[in-house]
Order: structure tokens, then sequence, then C-alpha cells
């Protein structure tokens, strides 16, 4: 009886009896073993007992324990099935009482029926429990004790329900129950023969969405639709079932009036209401505080167990609880027995897999005068927080880590203060300190002067200090920018020995230097960054390193998959005092210094190798140090950097197939030297001493091979290079050219090696460019010509040029002044932006040659001014250098004064080399 589709849900069953739910009859299956032991029974069964499916099942596990309060009954139907089993399966009739809940019982007619089928080696017996009251009506169905199907018949006959049985190939009705003829309203033998579409549907066709193809012998197919040809709802049961000796369609259903129809809507709302909950829900039984009688809802998702698990495992008990919480648990059940209240906790449970979660549970108390079947009970809702506390678990963790970084960093900072409060001080005391002799005895030239060079060393320690300071607040702030430009390496290691220089000499030290495998020479990098690092590295080895050790530094170009760049290495290696192991674990901390007594007077902060490091990181690189103690240190920088291909390195034809003789005690160096000659397309060859170079020589003269030139370092273990190259000259007639190799200034010993017949110099790491500028000057028409004339200087063109200086502060206007006017450079000055841009308005175009002007200053400041200078409708004003004078000395601020209009930045205290040099770039 059905039009469309509103649920479906399968369920096991049985036989026939299986099918028939109904109050009034009863289908059970018995194991005919010691206790009758049940092995399914049909809702119409339950109903009659009073029990729900559930609450039977965890009270009776056979019959002898359901008649434990009619142990006569028990023993009669027990002796019956004995005998009708002796009789070879006979079936029996009998009258008992059936123990019903809440205590007391009913009468009832049950018939039982012994079959073929076998389990676990005991046969098995049908018994249909039917009122006492119908027995008549029974009696005349079962004329023949043996006819199933006629007793099948009678049950259907008096089934509440509509029921139908039709062919599943014909769709003819075999069978319409007195109920469903009142429901279509029509007379048995109308109906019988005829299509079940026709009479039930009011159909000339089979239903579209007839489910026969979903039906099975062993599960009933249920469902739930619309009838609009009976215009009511129906709940539907199919299966297919053997009748007169063929499969058909068995068909049970109730309308929307029967109460059968309303029972199974509420189960099915409830049940709906059960699965909407989040959480689990459970009876347990308050008499052992363990049972758990009933459960719905998600319980079993909850406790991580399935049906068969929780059932047959762990004995519907709950085993799944953290003992300890049990524990727990129970002695809340027991004060909740006394109050009557509820109660809440959290729990863990321990899934079958092993798995902990973390459960909220409520308790509520229901006593036994108060529950429907006499069981006192604790009702329990769980829900399932175990994603909200291991989120605790993480916040907390995240917590106490913030705790203790927050405490390392307040610990840092007390240590910062402190290594700060020395550091500083300690110059101070002495520019204080010398500043007072100093004018205590301004009539002691000698010791005015002593005092003022202490300090000027005080003061230059002073602002490397904080300097080294500043760029640590902006490295850890996050605010420290790298400026990329293209760098030029050979002009870069220019500048580092030129700072270098006066530090080797003053400690004795020797010193190399090497490029090895330098390809590329133009980088994209932030050039006064990598200097930065590189010098501090450089100083390092200096101020540990004894007077006379050795110091190297070598650049490495190595290959990198990245287009267009490639991975350099700077290694600084040195033979000083080294470092313990455990100090290596924290050279890169701040402040850190080794507790050594060698170094104790020895200047430092502590902040330059974490600066350094943090430079290298930014650039994405890495900072790698060994040392030992006693073996001297080795710090390896390797960074990726961008490079430009070079255009001014091409292979001059003129040099190409000629012969050069590299002399080196340095092998490596030899190597390099040799390898650059032959990427330029000349023959290179190398020694290792002088007597060998001599011998060389001599020897390519004599074959009529001689070198082109000859490339001599200055220092060379047996035999000096001044020797070498007095003994080349006096053996070979040919005037081959001579070229010296120094990693030093080589001022010093010019005269002596040009005295001698040198003929120029070129100063290491020997790059290919190098190599080949100074090579290319012994080319012309065909003939070597010397290469270390002089070349005329520029005359100086900034004395008495006119600067106008913008300053606020009266003192610094005045040192800056004073400095300048001994550059012999003309000074205007303004206090400040504002008055900067009105003098220079006010002068004639020329008066002035440059602006040097301070950023932070009242009315208006030195970026304003700049843009204000710049705006201004006359030629110079676009022309004239604008240098930033300022305090403000990081990356991003001169970036800032270039955006503004500036053209260079010279950082305060002024260093008046760099500012001369500064002014010469610009005003020249």
């Amino acid at each position: 009886m059905h039009d469309c589709y509103i649920d479906k849900e399968p369920a096991d069953a049985g036989q026939y009896g299986r099918i028939l739910n109904t109050n009034t009859v009863g289908i059970t299956k018995f194991m005919l073993d010691a206790d009758l032991s049940l092995l399914w029974a049909d809702d119409g069964y339950y109903r009659q007992t009073g029990y729900s499916e559930q609450e039977y099942k965890d009270n009776f596990k056979n019959l002898r324990q359901h008649y434990a309060g009619y142990p006569g009954d028990y023993e009669f139907i027990e002796d019956s099935l004995a005998g009708a089993l002796k009789n070879g399966g006979s079936g029996i009739e009998m009258e008992v009482r059936m123990p019903v809940k809440g205590g007391g019982f009913v009468w009832k007619n049950i018939s039982a029926s012994i079959s073929s089928e076998i389990v676990n080696k005991y046969p098995v017996c049908y018994i249909t429990y039917t009122d006492a009251v119908q027995k008549n009506a029974a009696d005349k169905c079962r004329q023949c004790p043996n006819d199933k199907i006629q007793y099948f018949k009678w049950m259907m006959d008096e089934y509440e329900g509509n029921i139908y049985i039709s062919d599943m190939e014909t769709y003819e009705l075999l069978y319409f129950n007195p109920t469903a003829c009142e429901s279509v309203g029509r007379k048995l033998n109308e109906v019988l023969g005829e299509k079940c579409y026709e009479v039930i549907q009011g159909r000339t066709s089979p239903c579209p969405y007839c489910t026969n193809d979903k039906l099975r012998e062993d599960e009933v197919y249920e469902w739930e639709f619309y009838n609009q040809n009976l215009d009511r709802a129906f709940m539907i049961k199919d299966r297919i079932i053997e009748w007169e000796g063929k499969k058909v369609r068995l068909e049970l259903s109730h309308d929307n009036y029967s109460l059968e129809y309303r029972l199974a809507k509420k189960d099915r709302e409830r049940d709906a209401i059960f699965r909407t909950i989040p959480g689990a829900l459970a009876r347990i039984d308050a008499r052992d505080m363990d049972t758990v009688l009933w459960y719905g809802a998600k319980f079993l998702d909850v406790i991580g167990y399935t049906k068969e698990q929780f059932e047959n495992e762990l004995h519907s008990k709950r085993n799944y609880v953290y003992p300890e919480d049990r524990e727990r648990a129970v002695k809340i059940m027991k004060k909740l027995k006394e109050t009557d209240e509820y109660a809440i906790m959290d729990t863990r449970f321990i899934t079958h897999s092993g798995e902990t979660r973390f459960v909220t549970v409520t308790f509520s108390y229901v006593r036994a005068e108060e529950s429907w079947d006499g069981i006192p009970s604790f009702y329990s809702v769980g829900l399932d927080i175990t994603k909200e506390r291991l989120e605790q678990q993480r916040q907390r963790k995240i917590l106490e880590e913030a705790y203790q970084m927050t405490k390392i960093a307040s610990e840092a900072k007390t240590n910062f203060l402190s290594s700060m409060s020395h550091d500083i001080r300690t110059p101070m005391n002495a520019i204080i300190g010398m500043t007072s002799i100093a004018a205590a005895n301004l009539n002691s030239p000698g010791k005015v002067e002593n005092c003022l060079n202490k300090i000027s060393s005080s003061s230059t320690h002073l602002l490397g200090l904080i300097n080294e300071i500043l760029d640590m607040s902006k490295i850890e702030s996050g605010k420290i920018d790298l400026m990329y430009e293209e760098v030029d390496l050979p002009k870069l290691f220019q500048e580092i020995m030129d700072m270098c220089q006066p530090l080797f000499y003053a400690k004795n030290q020797e010193f190399h230097i090497s490029a090895n495998g330098v390809r590329h020479e133009k980088i994209i990098t932030d050039g006064e960054r990598l200097k930065q690092v590189l010098m501090n590295l450089l100083s390092n080895a200096i101020k540990y390193t004894p007077e006379g050790g050795k110091i190297s530094l070598r650049i490495n170009e190595l290959y990198s998959p990245l287009i267009n760049k490639s991975q350099y290495e700077f290694c600084v290696t040195d033979n000083g005092i080294g470092m313990s192991e455990d100090f290596l674990g924290h050279i890169f901390e701040p402040f850190s210094r080794a507790e050594d007594s060698r170094i104790s007077k020895i200047q430092g902060t502590g902040l330059g190798m974490t600066i350094s490091e943090n430079i290298v990181q930014m650039m994405n690189g890495t900072i790698d140090v060994q040392s030992s103690p006693g073996n001297g240190s080795r710090f390896t920088v390797s960074v990726p950097l961008e490079w430009r291909a070079q255009q001014d390195d091409a292979v001059d034809n003129k040099l190409t197939g000629l012969p050069v003789l590299v002399v080196d005690d340095d092998q490596m160096v030899c190597e390099n030297t040799t390898a650059i000659l032959e990427e330029l397309g000349m023959r290179g060859s190398w020694v290792l001493s002088g007597r060998e170079a001599i011998d060389k020589i001599l020897a390519a003269n004599e074959q009529a091979d001689d070198f082109f030139a000859v490339i001599l370092d200055w220092k060379m273990p047996d035999m000096d290079g001044l020797q070498i190259v007095r003994n080349i000259r006096q053996k070979l007639k040919q005037n081959i050219p001579i070229i010296i190799i120094s990693a030093y200034d080589y001022s010093d010993i010019k005269d002596g090696f040009l005295d001698a017949g040198a003929d120029a110099f070129i100063t290491k790491p020997l790059f290919k460019s190098k190599i080949l500028h100074i090579l290319q000057t012994f080319i012309t028409e065909g003939r070597n010509v010397k290469a270390h004339a002089e070349i005329p200087s520029k005359p100086d063109h900034i004395q008495g040029k006119r600067l106008l200086l913008v300053e606020d502060n009266e003192l610094n206007r005045e040192v800056a002044a004073e400095l300048l006017e001994m550059q012999n450079f003309a000074i205007d000055s303004a206090e400040n932006g504002k008055k900067a841009v009105e003098k220079f308005q006010a002068s004639a175009p020329g008066t002035y040659a440059g602006i040097l002007m301070d950023i932070q200053m009242p009315v208006m400041n030195g970026y304003e001014a700049t843009s204000a200078i710049r705006a201004l409708p006359r030629e110079d004003a676009q022309a004239i250098p604008i240098i930033a004078l300022t305090a403000n000395a990081f990356a991003v601020d001169i970036t800032k004064a270039r955006s503004a209009g500036m053209n260079d930045h010279v950082a305060k205290p002024i260093e008046v080399d760099r500012l001369t040099e500064i002014l010469k770039k610009w005003v020249n």
C-alpha cells in the first residue's frame, strides 16, 4: 500500500512469526539445551512480557531465568518439549503462565514445533504465544497440527494490521487478510487473483517504485510512504517467504490511524532525537553502579567499541572508564543516592584501540519506586571533549613555553643592562678621566697629546659599541633592511684590506688572502653588511691571534642550482688562541665572551658574532665555526649570491697563447692564478720557489720561448722576491715584465723593487679583472712597456669651496664647522631646514658647492628641506649635492634620505676622512 517513499530501514528477522509484530501473538526461537537459551523473539513476544528487547536481554539469557519465579511452569514446558523431541519432533500445545515485568503473570496458550535446524549441536524449536482467550479460535485452525501454513494463515487473519501476499512475477494477490480488505473497502473474493498494484494503488501497470528488488528471505525491509489512492500514510515491513511451493512477497503495514503506527512513529522520533544528541546516553544500574542497562545516541562512538565488543568483551560493564575515574564516579553516585541531586564530572575513557578520550559525564539518580521497571538507575549523558582538552593542553604548553621565554628574556634583559652598564662606563670613564687630566696639564703638550689619543681611542670604541647595540636592536625588532646593489668584489676586498692593514702591521701578523674559482666578480648584495660581517671576523682574528701569528681570508665561488646564482664561501682562519668546545655552543649569543685571562683586557662588546650571524641568516646563508684551544679558529660564511655577467673580461686576442710564469709559495694561489690565465687564453705555469723560477725562466730563454711576463710573490721562504728580481735581471738580457704580488700596501717596498727591475704591482686576492688589466698594460704595438709609471693625480678642486651646513644643535654645528674649515672649506650655517631653504633661495647660483643636511630638526626637518630645495625653480636646485649628516645611521634611513632627494649619507659622529672622501666624490 504505497505511493511515495518516506523512509526505509532493514531489520533482522526470522521465519513467518518474526514478521507478525503484534500485541496478541508472539513468536520465539529457543535452543533445546539445558536452560532453553533464547535465540531470538519478535516484538510481539517482548510486548507480552512487558519488557523492551534490550531490557529482556539484559535480564534473561534463557527461558529458565525468565521462569525463575515459576519453576513448575518451566518444568512443564521443558518436559513437554523433551517428549516431543522423543516422538520425532511432533508439535505440542499447552496453557501456561508467562511472567511479566513488574511481577505477576498472564495465562498464555503456547504452540511449539521442533525444526530440523541445529545450533551449537542442539535442536531448535519455535514457540508461538497467544492469549488464552483465543484458544478456541486457534483450535479451529489447527485441526491438522502439522500444517504450519494453516496456522500461519490463522495468525495473519488475527493480525491487527494489513497483510497481503502477492506473486513477485505476476503481481497477483494470493492472500489478503480481513484488516487489509477493510482498508481497501473490498471483499476477499473481489481481490484474490487481482494485481496488487490495481487493488492497492489504483494503477493499471506495475509501480515504478516497486520494492521487489530490495526484498530478501533473511531480512525485513522497512519503509514508510503515503498512499494517494487510499489517502493515508503507512508503515510497511516486506520480505520474501515460501508460500505453496514458490517465493512470494509478504507485506505487513499499519496506517496512520492505528495505534501501532503512532507508536512506531514515536519510536522513530525518539531515535531521531537521540541521533541529534552530540554525546552518549546511558542508563546505569544503581544496584552495582557498573552495569549499563540501556544506551543510545552516540554511546558506542564515544566509548570507541562496537555493539558486539561492548556486550561480549566488556559484558555491558563500565570497564571502558579509567580505573581511578571509575572509583571517583562510584563515590559520586553513592552520594547522589542520598541527596537525589545530579552531578557532573570529567573522566577518561579507554577505547577498544587503546586511545584515551576525555569525556564530561552527568549523573541523575532515579529511585526504584520512581522507575518504570522498578530498577534504581542513574541516567547519564557523556560529551566527548577530547579535541577541546587536547587544545587546552596545547595552549597550556604554549603559555608555559611563552612564560619560560619571557623569563629567559627578562634574565637576558637584566644581563644586557648589566653588560651595557659595564661596557659603556669603561670607555666613558676613560674619556672623562683623560679630559680632566688634559685640562689639568694644558702647559704640558706631550701629556695633552697622550690624553687626546686615548680619548680618541675610547670614543671610537664607544661609537662601535653604540652601533652594535643599535644594530642588535634593529635585528631583534625585525626592522633591519638589506640594501641590495651591485657590488664589485675586487673593490670590496680592497676596502677591507685598507681597513685591516694597519691592524696587521701593529701586531706584526702575517696575512694571506686568495680568491679561488671566482668566475663572477659583480654580485648583487648589501655590500656594507657583507663587509661588516667579514670585518668582524677579521678583527676578532686579529684581536685573538698573538703577535707574529698568521691569518688568512679565502674566497671561493661554488656551484649553485639556482639560476644566475653561485654559492660564495668566505673563510677566515687564524692560528690564535682558539676556543673551547663548551664556548662554541654560545659564541653567537649576545654578550658571550670566553672566560680566559689572556683576553680579559681585550675590548669587545660580545655582540659582533650575534649581529654577524643574523645578517648572514638574512642573506639566506650560514656561518660555521671550528676551533679548539691553542689551535686557532676557522669561520666559514656561505651565502647564495646573484651575479651579473661581465662583458669587460673578454679574452684579449693580443694575449692569446702568451706564456706567463706564476711564482708563489702558496700552491692554491698558483693553481688559481694559472686557471685564470688559461681562461684568458694564455699559457700559464707555476713554481713554488725562487730557485725553480730562475731555472725555468732561463730554460725557456734557451728554448727561444721566453715568458711574456712573470707574476711573482714578494715574500718567498727560500729567496725573497727582491732577490729573485735581481737574479732575473742579471742573468737574462731580455726585459721580461715582472709583476710583484702583495697582500699588503706595497708603498713601503715599491721603491726597492722598482730599483731592482720590477715593472708593476698587483695586490691579492688575484681576480681575473685585475690580472687582465695589468697584463694589457704591457701590450703596445708588439712591444712591452713599463707599467709602473705614476698616473698624475688630478688637482684637488674642493679647496676653498663654500658649503651650507644645516644643524640645529649649536655644539654639533660648531664641531662640524671647525672640522670642515680645517679641510679648507668655507662654511655658512643654518639652524633648521626652513632657514636653509631661505638661505639657498637667496644665494646666487653656484654660491654653494654642496649642502650638509641634518635630519631631525625643528620647524622643518631635513627630508622636507631637501624636497623644498629640489622643487625650487632654479637650475642648480636639482644639481647641488645634498648630503645627509645625521645620527640616523640604519639602512632604512639611508634609503629614506635618497628617496627625499639626497645624494649621500654620512653618519654621526663625524669621521673627518669619511666626510672628506664623500665631499670629494660629489663636489668635484
